[in-house]
């Protein structure tokens, strides 16, 4: 049975059309039709093949949908899956390399989350070239999933357009694991249900992998979680809502101090053009960031001031720890925003062994319900420059 499941896919994906009828109903299998190439499942077909181009057919059942989808979406061969209806499945979806996703305007609900991968090795590469475009990504619970909706880990070359993922606020639409060169361009991310007054979950989490903050990553191999972080990450023209709206996290004390040193520090991400709003906690939280850019967006806090450091509307700040050196290529750069803040607008802090190495403010119009005099602050910083600025209470 594994031999011929292996003969059939290979069918499938292959460049010719196939004219022989496998009468297997637990396999997949190809047909030629006049509307074109049928590509069925349990007899039924799933989609409509043009050369590496998929057309969905829902089969209406979500566990057979997701396992239809999987089945057109594993492998390594290129690839391109139209969703082309509003589709129903029971949990994940896990695409192989050199997927592309079009989801149009339609609705994909699941009664989990809707797309993982499970990395085999700790590497960059493990996982590439995935492209999301389109779709409205959503649990099948009114207050979303408390949970991860998309969870990507050890990847590179992610490409996500034009997406709307809703999650729980106990939850992250998106979640970067120790990945490298991805694109979140045009999506809104937002929260459902009830938020609670101490919630600090985030939208849009950039993280690295270690046993707390990669639980799911550990389960599958301890080796998985050596501390990798992201890198070269960029989220730009998208509206996001949270507890936290976007956060570049860090590992806990005690048993993770190891994953606290300078190797273990995001690098390279970009924030530009976007609309975020925090909630119960900071709107942007960029932790153990060297080099950083935040430029053109609207930053809000709703946070009380009582909640202190969470209330801050754009945070940057080195752990305690073994941080990176103070070098003038490690720059964080917040220019032209418009930030509204509790304790302050803007607060950038080194709390590790090291400076920040260069920091830049300006341009920025920046708010604080503290007072104007606290809606800007940076310290422990190798260089600062602080220019063209406006400040005030909120």
């Amino acid at each position: 049975m594994r031999k011929l499941r292996k003969i059939l896919l290979s069918t499938i994906f292959a460049l010719t059309v196939s004219t022989t009828f496998f009468a297997n109903t637990a396999g997949t299998q190809t047909v030629t039709a006049a509307s074109g190439t049928a590509v069925t499942f349990k007899r039924k077909v799933i989609a409509y093949r043009t050369g590496s181009v998929y057309n969905f057919v829902p089969m209406g059942n979500a566990a057979d949908n997701r396992r239809a989808l999987n089945l057109l979406m594993e492998g390594n061969v290129k690839k391109v899956i139209n969703i082309n209806n509003n589709v129903h499945i029971d949990t994940y979806l896990r695409p192989g390399n050199n997927t592309t996703i079009n989801a149009g305007k339609h609705t994909i609900t699941s009664d989990k989350g809707v797309i993982i991968n499970d990395p085999t090795a700790a590497s960059y590469t493990n996982f590439k070239n995935l492209t999301i475009n389109g779709g409205i990504w959503k649990n099948s619970s009114s207050s979303g999933l408390a949970g991860t909706m998309m969870r990507i880990s050890y990847a590179s070359n992610i490409s996500i357009n034009n997406a709307t993922v809703y999650t729980n606020y106990k939850g992250h639409g998106i979640e970067l694991i120790s990945c490298s060169n991805v694109v979140v361009n045009n999506c809104t991310l937002k929260a459902q249900g009830k938020c609670s007054k101490t919630c600090v979950e985030e939208q849009l989490q950039i993280d690295l992998s270690s046993p707390t903050t990669a639980p799911g990553l550990y389960r599958l191999s301890k080796k998985l979680c050596n501390g990798t972080p992201c890198k070269n990450i960029t989220v730009k023209n998208c509206t996001i809502q949270g507890a936290r709206g976007i956060c570049a996290n860090f590992a806990g004390a005690g048993n993770e101090a190891k994953y606290r040193k300078a190797r273990n520090y995001h690098s390279n991400i970009t924030i530009e053009n976007c609309n975020v709003t925090g909630i119960s906690a900071e709107a942007i939280a960029l932790f153990n960031t060297k080099s950083a850019t935040v430029k053109n967006c609207r930053i809000t806090t709703k946070t009380p001031t009582s909640r202190n450091s969470y209330s801050v509307g754009l945070a940057v700040a080195h752990q305690k720890g073994s941080a990176p050196k103070a070098t003038a290529k490690n720059v964080i750069s917040l220019t032209n925003n418009t930030v509204k803040g509790g304790q302050q607008g803007i607060f950038v802090r080194s709390n590790a062994s090291k400076k920040l190495g260069t920091v830049i403010v300006s341009g920025n119009t920046v708010s604080a319900k503290k007072g104007k005099k606290n809606a800007i602050k940076v310290l422990s910083a190798k260089k600062v420059k602080i220019t063209k600025n406006k400040t005030k209470k909120w």
